[in-house]
């Protein structure tokens, strides 16, 4: 892959999420992913990129796949299965709070749609965990001593502004949870 373009961060184990539920091809990945009430507002992959991911995944020994037969004219297709390592790090992945303010938006979000489905009181839990790590940059960036004015000083009150907006947005969701 060129350096230049980078996976989302956390693509791969949200990808571990669909296979809980049970063995599937890449196609049935693919729908799962793209649908609009699941992940596909947030994350859009082509076919052949999820097939590298899926290959990947395999490769680190997350899943791994086997030929299934189809009907006579159709080849057969792949069906992943999620190994030991791959339920481990899924709730690794699942029940830690994103670490940069630009991971809120597809990662976190993936995170809190899986956590959903398992649990109210693990959505709770990431919630709470999130909302400690977005006050730590809170306060992070609203200590540093810029100049007032200077370009610097802009880029501080915009992450500010993010930083807050999301912090009265998990205040308002867990109210709601």
């Amino acid at each position: 892959m060129c350096p230049m373009v980078r996976r989302p961060p956390g693509i791969e184990l949200a990808l571990l999420g669909f296979l809980r539920q049970g063995p599937q091809h890449g196609y049935q990945i693919h729908l799962m992913l793209s649908n609009p009430e699941g992940l596909g507002p947030i994350w859009h992959l082509k076919q052949s990129q999820l097939y590298a991911l899926l290959a990947k995944l395999e490769d680190d020994g997350c899943i791994w796949g086997v030929l299934q037969p189809q009907e006579a004219a159709r080849p057969p297709r792949r069906v992943f299965h999620l190994t030991h390592e791959g339920q481990t790090a899924f709730q690794k992945w699942l029940l830690s709070p994103v670490n940069m303010p630009r991971l809120m938006r597809q990662e976190f979000m993936a995170k809190l749609y899986f956590a959903r489905q398992d649990d109210p009181e693990k959505a709770r839990a990431l919630l709470t965990l999130q909302r400690n790590t977005c006050q730590e940059w809170l306060d992070t960036f609203s200590a540093e001593n810029v100049a007032p004015g200077s370009y610097r000083s802009l880029i501080r009150q915009y992450r500010i502004g993010q930083i807050e907006a999301t912090l009265a947005w998990l205040d308002s969701y867990q109210e709601n949870l």
